[in-house]
């Protein structure tokens, strides 16, 4: 209600703004990825760490219609990757996510290149399920009729008199990185746009939107490259933007990577305004535009969302996470509720009730078998006694399969990892002999980590291996395709005794100088558990595959998981 009329009242402020022609709210979301239902994150609210539930397409839904209500001229848009990721994806092979997209009535969808993993037929079969408008002006699909007549360059939204040009762009990449087959290419996504905005104002059309998932980066060339542009709405890096005024997401502790919306100058000398919305429906992106009658951007007033459900907190009290009382629960909501762009959501019903049967049947899949585990295989954050009483002189068992699975993933890209890092701490629990069930793999790896691959020199990856093994604890660093000696009665900093990457099939050592393809999971690579080194090195990519998910094929493919022979980690104690 305060939101409401602090809204209200500015709207009274604002003065009658004569010759604005047009005013459009654009409301939009990307990189989904089957995560349909809210995921845990932690977030500061007033001051203090605090677990919520964040996105969640019931939430989402309930804020789209709020905000519908609030305008008059509303684009629902979603810059792709709808699949793939949440278990969802893998029960239901996209139908949820495909339904989800008429029911809260979308206006177009960009194809991601994760919507091309399991083949372009598979594609054009899902897409089935939905009856919004699926672009991908790049995308040449002549050799698969099906998909090919299921996407469009471009569509126009029509409000009364005004027309709204979207152009959709897939990644070029998307050949290497993802499995579209022999029958689909990608062409140039710089020529194709330029096309296609000739066009649209060959049609009288002088307000276009390029819906992408190129990533954000790729986004601000595009503008920079491309007349007669207004909006470019992405997708693909995951990219959270907000560092301004109400925008601001560092007022519950995340870190935006840019101005929200951002400003390049085109090559017309128009301002284009760039947007996306970090992952996961957690962020609703919302920016109204003001028209004037010739169709230049006159105004842009931004107010992406975090939605946050609002039912339950918790904080942890003495190492544990506690449910925060009733009264705190509410003195939270408020707070939120009061610092923009924090967004306190409730769950639309309707929604809630049409994911209900899907997510009942996600219980069945929790018990589907994926293979046997021949002995115990048990895992420890740093090489020692584990609780029970086993000596694991080496570490663990487990975390170094966890990184073999990581390599195994991107094998199958065309862009593989030459080294995959896992964290002890993240791998929550020992796998025991029996059974491995996809609950199985979700307690041992529940904290829905995607896989990112960074470029790093052999310095850099010592000197994170240095601080892993110094940290200690959750921190310690696990290897595949790599093997070090740690000898911790050495001081600080010269721990690392002997560091060796095996290429071709052969061990080598470390060059400090040659750069190597890292992967690791996306808590690393953003810098978690102090691997600030990892947090700036170059060439990053969140590949957008789950690491839960990477180890249930890696799982299925092996059928039987043995204790590994090495760990590739020799480890002297300090005295």
């Amino acid at each position: 209600m305060k939101r409401c009329i602090f809204l209200i009242g500015l709207l009274l402020l604002l003065p009658v703004r004569s010759g604005w022609g047009f005013d459009l709210t654009i409301l939009h979301v990307n990189d989904s990825h089957s995560y349909l239902t809210g995921t845990p994150d932690s977030i500061l609210i007033d001051g203090e760490k605090t677990y919520a539930t964040l996105g969640g397409w019931a939430r989402l839904a309930s804020v789209v219609d709020w905000e519908r209500r609030q305008r008059d001229n509303v684009a629902l848009l979603h810059a792709g990757d709808a699949v793939q990721g949440g278990l969802y994806f893998m029960k239901f092979g996209g139908k949820p996510e495909m339904e989800l997209l008429d029911r809260l009535g979308f206006d177009a969808m960009t194809l991601g290149n994760h919507e091309f993993d399991k083949g372009a037929e598979f594609l054009a079969g899902f897409l089935k399920y939905t009856d919004v408008p699926v672009l991908g002006a790049n995308v040449v699909a002549s050799g698969v009729p099906m998909l090919a007549e299921r996407i469009r360059p471009y569509t126009v939204l029509k409000y009364g008199d005004e027309r709204v040009g979207v152009i959709g762009l897939t990644t070029a990449d998307t050949a290497s990185i993802s499995s579209p087959g022999p029958g689909v290419r990608f062409s140039d996504v710089i020529g194709t746009a330029c096309k296609y905005v000739r066009e649209l104002e060959a049609q009288g059309i002088d307000k276009i939107i390029l819906l992408t998932h190129i990533g954000y980066e790729n986004d601000k060339k595009l503008a920079a490259a491309v007349a007669g542009v207004d909006v470019i709405v992405g997708g693909h890096s995951h990219t959270l933007l907000g560092q301004e005024a109400q925008c601001d997401f560092g007022v519950v502790g995340l870190c935006g990577a840019g101005p929200y919306p951002t400003e390049v100058r085109g090559t017309d000398g128009n301002t284009v305004y760039v947007v996306t919305a970090w992952k996961w429906s957690r962020v609703l992106g919302v920016l109204n535009i003001s028209f004037d009658d010739a169709g230049r951007v006159k105004m842009v007033e931004p107010e992406p969302l975090l939605l946050v459900g609002s039912k339950t907190f918790w904080r942890k009290v003495e190492g544990r996470k506690v449910r925060l009382p009733s009264d705190d629960i509410t003195a939270a909501s408020d707070w939120l509720f009061s610092h923009p762009p924090a967004f306190p959501a409730g769950r639309d019903k309707r929604i809630a009730a049409c994911l209900a049967p899907f997510t009942k049947g996600l219980d069945v899949l929790h018990e589907d078998v994926l293979g046997v585990a021949s002995a115990d295989i048990p895992t420890i954050e740093v090489p020692g006694v584990s609780a029970s009483g086993l000596d694991l002189p080496h570490g663990s068992l487990l975390a170094p399969l966890v990184a073999r699975s990581m390599l195994d993933k991107l094998a199958g890209t065309g862009r593989p990892a030459e080294i995959a890092l896992q964290n002890g701490g993240g791998v929550r629990e020992s796998i025991l002999r029996g059974r491995i069930t996809v609950g199985t793999v979700y307690a041992v790896l529940p904290f829905g980590n995607t896989l990112v691959s960074l470029d790093v020199t052999g310095d850099r990856l010592r000197r994170a291996l240095e601080h892993g093994v110094t940290r200690s604890g959750g921190a310690f660093p696990y290897v595949a395709g790599a093997r070090y000696t740690a000898d911790m009665t050495r001081p600080k900093g010269q721990r690392i005794t002997r560091a060796e990457v095996r290429l071709d099939g052969m061990w080598l050592p470390l060059d400090p100088a040659r750069a190597y393809r890292l992967v690791t999971n996306a808590y690393l690579a953003r810098g978690g558990d102090g691997y600030a080194m990892l947090a700036d090195a170059p060439g990053r990519e969140d590949t957008g595959f789950v690491l839960a998910q990477a180890f249930i094929e890696f799982v299925k493919r092996r059928k039987r998981l043995t204790p590994p022979v090495e760990t590739g980690v020799t480890y002297v104690p300090a005295r």
